[in-house]
């Protein structure tokens, strides 16, 4: 069900080191039935290690991707700030690579196709590439070409023999999920076309130094990513890494450009946001060693807090059902007996979260009847949350911001 790399996935290195151990837990989006409780839940390690040549931060643990991605449980169009964020990418995408209306654009990892869509409109013919069955079945109803299956090496040269290459290759949130990374990047620079660009999302390890996001770390996140080795990992296939813009999505994320060396001017942000990571001490394991640290004493103030409540008799529960909700609840070691419910608005409803077993009711009958605080689990939407919560907190409700900066709010 999992295998224990011993090599950097950027770099095959061996120089790896240990520096935070999250103990087994469970799968971040297995959320659970009713009638599976009482069945035994998979575990799996999730450790991160450090490569001391590359500077990449990654599990080393890797669960069978079949396991995590086959029936996913995470919508794109589902998230309250992601629609908009994807209308403005698709318009970036179009106007400043496609150009032309007989330009595709791939995207691996396209989800329910909510990206892909609004690129559609826009003019472009689009392919989706990804590995849930489920959510591929809804993309194609949608309009939205999609084959249900893992981007590779092998799919790549199959969709640039059918259909062409790719002005644009797109990947949200798929780099850091991906073991191969040298097979992800050949097949990127087979099926891109001379002048193309390859863009991809993913949370910044900066973030999780500057915000202590740790949470974000779970089973289908395997690398941290930042800029220095990605840099290195694209060399190797002759492409480089030419443009990085950071978004305050999904936390705060970076969107990389890359394409075939030598064929786009390299932007000053690639030198500054080297020199950043270098400022903070990113090449240094020991600056990794003190964030654990950090976070362990920002775990002991959110247990100190939800424990004085509980013994005030307060009602608690937890503000949304994200995975990474479920790497802070096991960490923390926050369960039912903490937490009444979680909420969610979406497929979650009515079903557990994993290893911690706290049942996921809808938004709406929390409302009818609220708890005194809320855990906010989904804390990357804590401005949007705070403002569609307004009359929970004028009715006497606050929040407890259990990451970064630790506080009721």
């Amino acid at each position: 069900m999992y295998k224990t790399n011993t090599h950097c996935r950027m770099c095959k290195s061996e120089n790896l080191k240990l520096f935070f151990d999250l103990g087994e837990t469970a799968l971040a989006n297995s959320f659970l039935k009713k009638e599976e409780l009482n069945n035994p839940e998979s575990k799996y390690p999730l450790r991160v290690f450090f490569c001391e040549d590359c500077g990449l931060s990654q599990l080393v643990d890797v669960v069978d991707p079949s396991v995590l991605f086959r029936n996913y449980v995470y919508f794109s169009s589902e998230m309250p700030v992601l629609p908009e964020h994807f209308k403005n990418y698709a318009e970036e995408a179009v106007n400043n690579f496609v150009k032309s209306k007989n330009g595709l654009v791939v995207e691996i990892g396209s989800n329910d196709g909510l990206l892909l869509g609004a690129i559609k409109n826009l003019g472009a013919r689009v392919l989706g590439v990804d590995p849930a069955e489920n959510i591929a079945k809804i993309a194609n109803e949608r309009g939205v070409e999609t084959i249900p299956d893992f981007f590779n090496e092998k799919l790549a040269k199959e969709i640039k023999e059918k259909y062409g290459p790719a002005k644009v290759m797109i990947g949200n949130n798929v780099v850091a999920h991906i073991d191969n990374h040298y097979d992800l990047i050949s097949g990127v620079s087979t099926l891109l076309a001379d002048g193309g660009v390859f863009m991809f999302e993913a949370p910044y390890l900066v973030d999780m130094f500057e915000n202590y996001t740790f949470d974000t770390i779970y089973h289908e996140h395997l690398s941290c990513l930042s800029v220095r080795p990605l840099v290195n990992l694209f060399k190797q296939f002759g492409m480089e890494l030419f443009d990085v813009k950071l978004f305050p999505v999904q936390g705060n994320s970076i969107r990389g450009y890359a394409g075939k060396t030598g064929q786009h001017a390299i932007s000053m942000r690639i030198g500054e946001l080297l020199e950043k990571e270098k400022s903070m001490g990113l090449n240094d394991i020991s600056t990794y060693f003190k964030l654990v640290d950090d976070v362990d004493e920002m775990r002991k103030k959110v247990l100190t807090i939800l424990k004085d409540l509980k013994l005030q008799g307060k009602k608690i529960s937890g503000y949304g059902a994200p995975a990474k909700g479920n790497t802070l609840l096991s960490y923390y070691g926050i369960g039912a007996d903490i937490l009444d419910y979680v909420t969610d608005e979406t497929t979650k409803i009515n079903l557990y979260t994993p290893g911690t077993h706290i049942p996921v009711i809808d938004i709406k009958d929390a409302r009818k009847n609220p708890p005194d605080y809320f855990l906010l689990l989904a804390w990357n939407y804590k401005d949007a949350i705070l403002k569609k919560e307004e009359d929970f907190r004028k009715n006497g409700g606050k929040f407890i911001m259990p990451v970064g900066k630790v506080e009721i709010l």
